[in-house]
């Protein structure tokens, strides 16, 4: 399966982000406002241009295991800058790899050269149970000698 099919599945299609002058408390007031697990991190000049990526685990961990989580603290301080990114044509099980083996959850997915979403570890596994689901159904329609007929 194909990271694209899951964009396209995924019901929340928006980029949500935040400049990276933006304060910790602001960037986690809009993680929970619109029930994301990362933001796309843009230039405070250019708002179109992502310098990087914040997750709420970055603000978690710089808020308790650092112990510092002060007004004066910025989204640009704890973000990603080297976002690893992934295309919409990349197989599911090459993505799976990269985003266990880097520790990351979210991952960004290019389609022509641009931001087409943001793929989270849950949406992967969400899409790959629902296939199994479909899967499973398919082969016990087979086996059990339902398949190709029209009474169900």
């Amino acid at each position: 399966m194909k990271l694209g099919k899951i964009l396209s599945e995924k019901k929340q299609k928006t980029i949500f982000s935040v400049p990276s002058d933006a304060s910790l408390r602001d960037a986690a007031k809009k993680l929970c406002e619109h029930s994301v697990g990362a933001l796309m991190v843009t230039d405070p000049a250019d708002p179109s241009e992502f310098v990087g990526i914040v997750s709420e685990r970055d603000i978690i961990r710089r808020c308790c295991s650092e112990d510092r989580c002060n007004s004066a603290d910025n989204v640009g301080a704890i973000m990603t800058k080297d976002i690893i990114v992934a295309t919409s044509e990349d197989n599911v099980d090459y993505v799976i790899s990269v985003m266990a083996r880097h520790k990351i959850r979210h991952l960004p997915v290019i389609h022509e050269h641009k931001i087409a979403g943001i793929i989270s570890m849950g949406d992967i596994v969400s899409s790959i149970r629902k296939e199994d689901e479909i899967r499973i159904r398919h082969l016990s329609d087979f086996s059990g000698g339902t398949y190709g007929s029209s009474i169900f």
